[in-house]
């Protein structure tokens, strides 16, 4: 006998899974036995312990991100609308790397249990509840578990490695400094801390290999991660062709693109997702259009993971969303660096494919929601991820369409992506267990933890002439939107 609690879910209208693909269930009932999902349909005539009613809300399986740095963004909210142009649209070069002559980073200010704090209520009310993290590093690793176990997400993370990092010259060049054995070292950090934590949280912790980028790291590295995953049984995520010059230096110091450097070093796979994959051939800024890279991604069942806002803010496009597709490769959606919203990631990934392919019906709304469901459970290889079925986990987003915004709706899955946001996600799952209610995490005062983020990034601002390599003042390499007020002089209006 079943003793688990049986709380049922009653929404107007619930995405259900069946025959292989999401379905819409008019008047949708849900019924969730302890972790997992024990029924799905339009009636339930059984016990009952709970209900949630639902009745202007749609039901969707947990969002997945694929791509998420879990942080406050404490740089990357300085580049919008500007940097240095021989980035070559690339953000985080602008104020990340340290100066070569020594010194902290600006990033290093930041008080990190503020900012993980804030990244993980900013994902669960949005809906977000499997993470993939893309990016933090060892020093924030117990932090990292520390905060996923208190906010109840679902979490894929290792502390990330490389084998070199950027650095800025006193007269602005920058250059890379690498340090092969550097990546080793992190390398075993991160076998280690899988070793120790995989499993943790009740199951909702696993771990992921994590070489950060593909350009910061060497062949052998690769190779040495490609072996640690398969005997540990954890995937691999790592940034890779998200900046043009990336792309171009890998060619002209192999004679292979990227991709094509992946696929004979047999690292590819099933388990590996390629943040971003945006450089690639045939895309019309690399002048290389000659085809092949995506059918290698294909045929390897590697996973892109495509965060489109992020690119969006630096002018930069997939190319396209339907031709990865058509390809056959398997997509996945990530929020990257912020807002954290996955629904307006699908929003934008839905309209830049229809912008850049030149085509109204590219992209549409049921391939983004898929991406940001199906395609994220098929890239962490969970059969009980990103559905509403029986015997999947019991990870339920409540969207409340009770809003003017939204207004009146034909297609749910459509009004959802075109005019929803994560605002209107009212109730959060994890595991049966509901861990954001009436739009609120239950974790945390929500106030206080964006008092906390606000007060970090300030101090980290404070602090942006002791890093930079100018020594300005951050309003200077930053200007604002907005000169400030300036009172008039006391008789003139």
């Amino acid at each position: 006998m079943n003793t688990d609690k049986h709380t049922l879910i009653r929404a107007k209208w619930a995405v259900g899974f069946q025959d292989g693909e999401h379905r819409l269930i008019d008047g949708g009932v849900i019924v969730i036995a302890g972790e997992s999902i024990m029924h799905v349909g339009t009636t339930w005539t059984g016990r009952v312990d709970e209900t949630i009613e639902a009745r202007n809300c749609l039901a969707i399986p947990g969002l997945i991100s694929t791509h998420a740095h879990v942080a406050a963004q404490v740089t990357d909210r300085l580049v919008l609308d500007g940097g240095r142009r021989d980035f070559m649209r690339s953000g985080f070069l602008n104020c990340a790397p340290r100066k070569l002559s020594g010194g902290p980073s600006l990033g290093s200010f930041e008080d990190a249990d503020a900012s993980i704090a804030f990244a993980f209520a900013a994902l669960l009310g949005h809906g977000v509840t499997t993470i993939a993290e893309a990016g933090n590093t060892g020093d924030v690793a117990d932090i990292m578990l520390r905060h996923a176990g208190a906010c109840g997400a679902r979490l894929y993370y290792s502390p990330a490695y490389a084998t070199g990092e950027y650095l800025f010259e006193d007269d602005g060049r920058l250059v890379v400094h690498r340090d092969e054995t550097m990546g080793f070292e992190g390398l075993e950090r991160a076998v280690r801390f899988i070793e120790d934590n995989d499993g943790a949280l009740d199951g909702r912790f696993r771990g992921i290999l994590n070489p950060d980028e593909f350009y910061l790291s060497t062949p052998e590295l690769r190779r040495r991660t490609r072996a640690e995953a398969d005997r540990l049984g954890v995937g691999i995520t790592m940034h890779f062709c998200e900046q043009l010059f990336e792309f171009h230096e890998t060619l002209r110091l192999t004679g292979r693109t990227p991709v094509q450097n992946l696929a004979d070093e047999g690292f590819l796979g099933p388990d590996v997702l390629l943040g971003h994959c945006i450089y690639v051939a045939g895309h019309p800024m690399v002048a290389y259009p000659w085809d092949g890279d995506l059918e290698l991604i294909a045929a390897s069942g590697a996973t892109v993971a495509h965060a489109p806002l992020a690119l969006a803010r630096r002018g930069v496009f997939l190319s396209t969303f339907d031709r990865y597709r058509k390809a056959g490769i398997n997509i996945g959606m990530g929020t990257d660096s912020y807002p954290y919203d996955l629904i307006a990631e699908m929003r934008m990934g839905s309209l830049a494919g229809k912008i850049v392919g030149g085509d109204n019906e590219a992209a549409k709304a049921r391939a983004v929601f898929d991406a940001a469901t199906l395609g994220g459970a098929k890239a962490l290889g969970r059969n009980d991820l990103g559905r509403l079925a029986v015997g999947a986990k019991a990870d339920i987003v409540l969207v409340d369409f009770d809003d003017v915004a939204i207004g009146p709706v034909w297609d749910p899955i459509r009004s959802l992506v075109m005019c929803a946001s994560g605002s209107n996600v009212r109730t959060v799952l994890v595991d049966g267990k509901v861990v954001v209610d009436e739009g609120q995490v239950l974790f945390a005062d929500e106030q206080d933890l964006m008092r906390r983020a606000q007060e970090s990034c300030e101090a980290v601002w404070r602090r942006f002439p002791e890093t930079h390599w100018t020594g300005k003042q951050m309003s200077e390499i930053f200007p604002p939107s907005l000169d400030a007020w300036r009172e008039p002089a006391e008789g003139l209006s």
